[in-house]
């Protein structure tokens, strides 16, 4: 079950250093001698690469937002901000963002122990090499009163369609609220949730540990889970109803002459519920992940290799997306 509703884990925490104004207020000489002193303390953990958001060109930047490597704010907000990215893609740390810096760790599928494990080596290099900005009696300090503490943010990425087909969302956000977690959309606060993708994640970081947020994220994820179980369950009453829509995204998808991104999301949803049911084979679900997240505009903009249309765009994805699912999908009769 969890192979077909969790697709990935993020552990991400939040940093300032002492001695320097938050970024907000933070002028490009200072902002410079912060991702500088990241940079060096990096430089011997992995083979990380730099990007400043000012030499970044849109294109460039929308697709390390579409592969969720940085945020929206960092691209459209942080004149002064950079990442660095492992070669991997593991792992990114955006600097001069809402705060100085902000570490993440992506994994697939559900590891919130792994990602925890590796964004701590991270987190304790960079401690060693810069001053956090730390209370006593607050813990880690931050730009927004929501990450004051830990400074940690522990989300996961869930495919829920059963359940919002089936009109329970917002109960399920109900139940997890009391739990103190959130829902948010595919790319976080404001954003929708397309392909039935949702995040799930901590909202409280003041008084807990980092293990009393792992723990309470994964309780979550456990009720989650069940609760979309119980949902494909019901879905499945009316078999014929859910075959029939599940066969015609997949003939759309091998047919179409033109795909938007929101059609393009919905269908290839259907494919994956359509793998956990048996109704298609897939060959490894994280090469339908990849799929989706070629799908996106920068993406295809990227794999057209020249500026195009909207309209020329969504032709090159339905041709796109009909040579790849070739390989990795197919119908069982």
């Amino acid at each position: 079950m969890e192979d077909y509703t969790i697709v990935s884990t993020r552990v991400r925490l939040a940093r300032n250093v002492d001695g320097f104004p938050f970024p907000h207020k933070l002028n490009e000489m200072n902002s410079r001698k912060i991702a500088d002193g990241v940079m060096r303390a990096l430089m011997p953990v992995d083979k990380f690469t730099r990007y400043d958001i000012s030499d970044l060109s849109q294109l460039d930047g929308t697709i390390l937002q579409e592969k969720h490597l940085i945020s929206r704010d960092l691209l459209s907000e942080s004149p002064f901000g950079s990442v660095l990215i492992s070669a991997d893609e593991n792992v990114s740390v955006m600097v001069n963002e809402e705060d100085h810096i902000r570490e993440q760790v992506i994994l697939s599928g559900l590891s919130l122990d792994q990602a925890y494990d590796r964004i701590n080596r991270i987190d304790d290099v960079l401690g060693a090499n810069l001053k956090f900005a730390y209370s006593p009696r607050f813990g880690y300090l931050t730009s927004c009163a929501t990450n004051v503490g830990t400074g940690m943010r522990a989300s996961v990425m869930m495919f829920l369609p059963a359940l919002t087909m089936m009109g329970l969302m917002d109960e399920c956000i109900n139940d997890v609220g009391r739990l103190n977690m959130t829902v948010r959309g595919v790319y976080g606060e404001g954003s929708k949730a397309d392909g039935f993708l949702y995040q799930v994640s901590n909202q409280r970081s003041l008084g807990l540990t980092e293990n009393d947020i792992l723990d309470s994220v994964k309780s979550a994820i456990t009720h989650i889970v069940e609760s979309e179980r119980r949902a494909r369950q019901l879905l499945r009453r009316n078999e014929p109803e859910l075959k029939d829509r599940i066969y015609r995204a997949y003939g759309v998808l091998t047919n179409a002459y033109k795909l938007a991104t929101d059609e393009a999301m919905q269908l290839l949803a259907m494919i994956r519920l359509g793998a956990y049911y048996g109704y298609m084979a897939v060959s490894d679900p994280s090469h339908l992940q990849d799929l989706i997240t070629n799908c996106q505009p920068a993406n295809m903009q990227r794999i057209s290799g020249k500026n195009i249309s909207v309209d020329e765009r969504d032709v090159l994805r339905a041709r796109y997306v009909a040579n790849k699912l070739g390989s990795i999908v197919k119908k069982q009769v």
